[in-house]
């Protein structure tokens, strides 16, 4: 099968911020979902949020904090990138417990509800220090954007990740029935198993 990585890439953001952002509203609205579901769809909610996170995390430390060290002319801009790559690190281990915790312990849903908060101060930096200093340099943010999304596709492929832009591409009989049945793009996630 070819991969469909390039055909996604026109639906992607024209550059590499507003890729991240959409990663970050995504999240932050299924940690939200995740808040109001019942116990049941909270599972399938917070294997979602670490798969995205773990694919987030991944093309940030492989591409753009590198790249960014590089754009970047002074230390206190460079500090922002270790703070939020030692961010990255505590974030990967409340994943891991979370993916090795069944849903029904006792700390399950306390220890996503204090992912989100983590990721919360996370994004809350990227967005407001990170990524305004990143503009600033004369990095090529289109072609980072490409990088990232490429990166992003490939490693959803790798992991048996569905992308919730464009399931259509992916099990379209399947995920059809269940998106009929409401308009809200999270809902399809829940259904699928």
């Amino acid at each position: 099968m070819a991969r469909s990585t390039h055909s996604r890439s026109s639906d992607s953001p024209r550059d590499a911020i507003a890729l991240l952002k959409q990663d970050h509203k995504m999240v932050s609205a299924l940690f939200e979902e995740f808040a109001k579901a019942d116990e049941e769809e909270q599972s399938a909610i917070a294997q979602r949020v670490c798969q995205l996170l773990t694919v987030h995390a991944t093309i940030e430390e492989e591409l753009l904090y590198p790249t960014a060290k590089q754009a970047f002319e002074d230390d206190e801009n460079e500090d922002l990138v270790n703070e939020a790559e030692v961010e990255h690190g505590s974030a990967k281990e409340l994943i891991a417990k979370i993916e090795g915790m069944a849903s029904d312990d006792s700390h399950f849903k306390a220890t996503v509800t204090v992912l989100g908060e983590y990721i919360k101060h996370h994004v809350k930096e990227e967005e407001n220090e990170l990524f305004p200093q990143l503009r600033k340099t004369e990095l090529d943010l289109k072609d980072l954007g490409a990088r990232l999304a490429d990166r992003k596709f490939a490693l959803m492929e790798q992991m048996g990740i569905e992308e919730q832009e464009a399931p259509q591409r992916k099990r379209t009989a399947a995920r059809g029935a269940s998106r009929s049945k409401s308009n809200n793009r999270r809902s399809g996630s829940r259904a699928r198993h």
